[in-house]
């Protein structure tokens, strides 16, 4: 399995990739993951991550291995920005792919129809930690943001929301700087409001206790394939607030009662109110949240890879 990333990234992708690794040798594969830099090895089946910039380790597979299988696991940047770009390398890696992988449902819609037929749903497991285990109390004014900051995560308009409350509520963001700039901007927003506190990349039991502890987890993406962190908040129980777009839907469901529009502060600003001081909305939403947690288990990914390596090989 490739992933795009160095071997020690905090990336999403890197992150999916050893899971998915560990699940296959769960299975009883001979599974291993390649990272940037590293060369193709042969193999009977390539699970590439990233159709566009995995795109050369699908090349390399195929002309080192040409009976081989691949898989191409599509990411929210394949599905909602290159593809719909017409990014021609992106095609290529699909239509050399045996199976094509999106991570929920939802996403299906942006597959293009022509790759529709070797398209499998896998939904990404959530398997918390053993020392995550003991009570925890959950802090009813605390309000997190999970994710590295990217201008596509859209970090600050969190923080813009915030403005439109009163000094009832605290906002903490957890995510290193990856576009250039924004850690200054989390520094400069910390700096003029109190309520805000900008920590960092934390390590992944410590992020999950922050996550438990708080009223509710927000996504404010402009656009995602399913993120990580949404998952994780579902299988702790922990609401989210999410933008509605193709990959939180998929991940929260159609019916799902905490979405707002992509961009409207003022949207997660009323949303944010009436988790403050409506309890029985916020029940409806931990109600939602732990009917959708049945899916994220390992057992139903292994299932889900492990049936589609068996129908292409």
């Amino acid at each position: 399995m490739t992933t795009p990333y160095g071997r020690d990234s905090l990336q999403g992708n890197t992150v999916t990739a050893q899971r998915v690794v560990s699940i296959l040798e769960e299975s009883g594969v001979d599974a291993m993951m390649l990272c940037m830099g590293e060369e193709v090895q042969g193999a009977d089946v390539m699970i590439a991550l990233h159709a566009r910039k995995s795109a050369h380790y699908v090349a390399d597979f195929r002309e080192l291995n040409p009976e081989g299988k691949v898989i191409v696991y599509l990411t929210g940047t394949d599905l909602y920005e290159d593809i719909p770009g017409g990014c021609l390398v992106c095609k290529e890696s699909m239509e050399q792919a045996d199976g094509l992988v999106v991570s929920q449902e939802a996403s299906l819609r942006s597959v293009p129809k022509e790759f529709l037929a070797k398209t499998e749903v896998v939904y990404p497991s959530i398997e918390l930690p053993e020392d995550l285990s003991g009570d925890c109390e959950t802090e009813s004014d605390l309000f997190l943001l999970v994710g590295h900051m990217r201008a596509v995560k859209q970090p600050f308009m969190a923080v813009e929301a915030l403005q439109l409350l009163d000094d009832s509520v605290r906002l903490v963001l957890l995510g290193n700087e990856v576009d250039s700039g924004m850690g200054a901007m989390a520094k400069e927003w910390q700096g003029r409001d109190p309520r805000f506190e900008w920590l960092g990349g934390l390590g992944y039991v410590e992020t999950l206790r922050w996550m438990r502890r708080s009223v509710v987890t927000m996504n404010t993406s402009l656009m995602e394939g399913g993120s990580n962190s949404v998952g994780e908040s579902i299988v702790l129980g922990v609401p989210v607030l999410a933008t509605r777009i193709e990959g939180n839907v998929g991940m929260l469901g159609a019916d799902y009662e905490g979405y707002f529009e992509v961009g409207d502060a003022q949207g997660l600003s009323d949303l944010m109110c009436k988790v403050l001081n409506e309890p029985c909305f916020l029940e409806r939403l931990r109600g939602q949240v732990r009917v959708r947690g049945e899916r994220f288990s390992r057992k139903n990914e292994a299932s889900g890879w492990m049936n589609l390596i068996q129908r292409i090989v």
